[in-house]
């Protein structure tokens, strides 16, 4: 009865967190639209200004920035698929958050969405290499080439990308570079983008977000019902700890030999930001690479954004 009520506290606290960020979110949005006098003006800004929409849509990644700093502060050792930054907000409406305010019709259509997805759920390319990028890490090597064949492309593009990095000296950015490479195509890309990533350093998988796909490329021993059966066990138990990965695994295959992992971890250091925000005719999509720092720097933030993509397509 008692854990049945502190569970029931804490489901009410975590809705009352979503609908202050939520808030939040709109004021800065409402904010961003009404910064001068002339709204024929504003209007004119916003809508046909790349400029302006970049700074709304940089409004809607500092609330990302701020949900992952509440995330640090409720729970700085572990990041799970049921913490607050693993809810979406969907298809809504400035409206729909103030309705008892006077908003001009411009505002009213405004919809907005976006989500926050943990980067190390990836696989990171930069695994693929130590931290200097001057030798190739073998065991991110025979990752990657399980992801691949995982995914049915051609396993022999892990040490030939390996290689062709080597050999150029040249530090990945971004997972589009990979194109550059013989062997990969642009289907190719698309197909891998929901898998890897390029991150600025090598990093642990964490084990509470990462896929079926990159269980199985990481763990090769396992089959893929121990993969799901392991994925619905961390939902209702969430890994606190590499002994919590050790104890899992051995509860899966109680008769297998667990070979060490050095690769996984239970928290994150690096998150990927989606927003998208439908403006009269023009849908903007923005993803943005976060880190999330463990104790303030410099600025006395708690993240940094690293990189920020943005995609604009015209709506019927």
């Amino acid at each position: 009865m008692c854990d049945s009520y502190s569970q029931s506290q804490s489901q009410k606290g975590s809705a009352t967190l979503i609908a202050l960020v939520v808030v939040s979110l709109i004021a800065i949005c409402v904010s961003s639209l009404m910064w001068q006098q002339d709204f024929e003006i504003r209007k004119t800004q916003i809508y046909k200004e790349n400029t302006q929409v970049s700074w709304l849509q940089r409004s809607l990644i500092d609330v990302v920035r701020l949900v992952l700093k509440i995330d640090l502060v409720n729970s700085p050792g572990v990041d799970h698929l049921g913490e607050i930054w693993a809810l979406p907000i969907e298809n809504s409406r400035v409206e729909d958050y103030l309705k008892n305010q006077d908003l001009p019709e411009e505002l009213r259509s405004i919809k907005f969405s976006g989500a926050i997805q943990d980067a190390q759920a990836l696989f990171n390319i930069a695994n693929l290499w130590d931290s200097n990028t001057s030798s190739v890490n073998l065991a991110g090597l025979q990752t990657y080439a399980n992801l691949l064949e995982q995914l049915g492309l051609n396993k022999n593009l892990a040490d030939q990308t390996a290689q062709y990095v080597l050999r150029n000296n040249r530090r990945l950015q971004y997972l589009d570079e990979l194109i550059n490479i013989p062997g990969y195509s642009s289907d190719m890309l698309r197909k891998l983008s929901r898998f890897a990533i390029v991150l600025p350093e090598p990093t642990a998988i964490n084990m509470n977000t990462t896929s079926n796909e990159i269980l199985l490329a990481l763990l090769p021993t396992l089959s893929q019902a121990d993969a799901m059966r392991f994925i619905q066990l961390r939902v209702s138990m969430p890994l606190k700890s590499q002994n919590d990965i050790t104890q899992l695994l051995t509860k899966i295959q109680p008769n297998r030999a667990l070979q060490p992992l050095s690769s996984v971890e239970v928290k994150s250091d690096y998150w990927l930001a989606h927003t998208n925000m439908l403006i009269e005719q023009r849908s903007i999509h923005t993803q943005a690479l976060i880190r999330r720092f463990t104790t303030p720097q410099s600025d006395k933030n708690y993240t940094a954004v690293l990189w920020s993509k943005q995609r604009i397509i015209q709506v019927k």
